[in-house]
């Protein structure tokens, strides 16, 4: 039996979901673009979908745009702003963003510098948060797009967006907001009404449905440019025929979050603590990261001095217990986290970090083996 604690990476598909799925399959096949019966069926399907993924997000249906996946929307969503603005202003501007972003969003902003945008990394602090008055002191005349995800997808710490998105409409400033929501999607409450966010990606397999399949949010009057351009899809914002099945499992799994998101994310949260607190009596050296700071009820992330976490990211999984380490290995050299480096962290800290991410099936009596397992590992791996 394995022990599953990287929700944050993806989520099991729910029954609900994939009962969707095979049903959009079974009887919705057709283009949802065709204007005859079998169409205007997987059309409805669409729709529907379109209006559960609203619902659990806080935007207008008109709002939500599909896409193929997460990475797609992020680019989507960061290259169609710029893009947009060049168009609108004759020239490339300056962009704000966060020097800890998902790699999806920080190499679409990067790949921005060749079409001219000059742009300015700002660093959280020492606790994972980047604070408004460190995005205020990077402005500029010239700075159009402000790129700040809601939630760290390694850490779990909870960014102040609403407070950001306020200082960027301040003093005639009218600067678009891009924020990354895939991490934020169903393990807090997310209401983009009542957020100043103009752009917003948000992905399928986080929150139990199928890879592949995502959203973004743009808001209404925000514009723009397409990245896939073809047939009218999507409000000429995406071209391709609509994945209809992805989509209705889509549309399912945020129909799950509606209903039960209050009862799972508090159960969720409880485990997360109690697995914080097991571990800690074993393991009186580990540290954990932003443990004071508003962060994802369901994550864990963590340091274990001395201990490499890829070495206990192998021996955990020979235990039965999937979790993942902030560092990566690449041609045998371990690259160290760069949202831990971002923070301010020392690169020994940056290799010996792990990150606990709970969800669905997680269930009270693993939090005592895992611990153990855990602690176990640690053991060893300092050895």
């Amino acid at each position: 039996m394995t022990h599953y604690l990287d929700h944050n990476a993806t989520t099991r598909l729910l029954p609900e979901a994939l009962e969707a799925m095979t049903r959009a399959a079974e009887k919705a096949w057709a283009n949802p673009s065709s204007l005859h019966a079998p169409g205007r069926a997987a059309r409805a399907v669409v729709e529907t979908a379109r209006e559960q993924v609203a619902e659990l997000t806080g935007a207008a249906p008109h709002e939500i745009v599909f896409t193929g996946g997460g990475t797609e929307a992020c680019a989507f969503g960061v290259l169609g702003a710029a893009r947009s603005l060049t168009a609108s202003r004759g020239r490339p501007g300056h962009i704000v963003a966060t020097a800890f972003e998902h790699s999806a969003v920080k190499s679409a902003v990067a790949s921005l510098e060749g079409e001219g945008w000059e742009i300015t990394w700002v660093k959280p602090d020492a606790d994972g948060v980047v604070h408004p008055n460190a995005v205020e002191a990077a402005l500029r005349a010239d700075t159009s797009l402000c790129v700040v995800m809601a939630a760290q997808n390694e850490v779990g710490t909870l960014q102040p967006i609403a407070e950001i998105g306020a200082l960027l409409k301040q003093g005639g400033r009218d600067i678009v907001l891009f924020s990354d929501m895939i991490q934020s999607l169903g393990k807090s409450l997310v209401n983009l009404a009542a957020l100043p966010v103009d752009l917003a990606p948000i992905v399928a397999h986080k929150i139990g449905g199928p890879k592949g399949t995502g959203a973004l949010y743009v808001r209404k009057g925000a514009r723009v440019e397409p990245l896939l351009r073809g047939g009218g899809q999507e409000r000429a914002l995406r071209g391709g025929t609509e994945n209809v099945p992805g989509i209705a499992g889509f549309g399912a799994a945020a129909a799950w979050w509606r209903r039960h998101g209050d009862a799972e994310r508090g159960r969720v949260a409880a485990l997360r603590d109690a697995l914080q607190g097991a571990l800690s009596e074993r393991i009186p050296d580990m540290r954990v990261t932003a443990e004071k700071t508003p962060r994802l009820g369901n994550t864990l992330h963590a340091t274990f001095p001395g201990a490499r976490g890829d070495v206990m990211v192998m021996a955990l999984d020979l235990r039965g217990i999937a979790v993942s380490a902030g560092s990566a290995c690449a041609s045998g050299s371990v690259k160290p986290s760069e949202a831990l480096l971002a923070m301010g962290r020392s690169p020994e800290d940056a290799v010996s970090s792990l990150r606990f991410s709970l969800g669905f099936g997680n269930m009270a009596e693993e939090i005592a083996p895992v611990a153990d397992a855990v602690a176990s590992a640690y053991a060893a791996a300092r050895a």
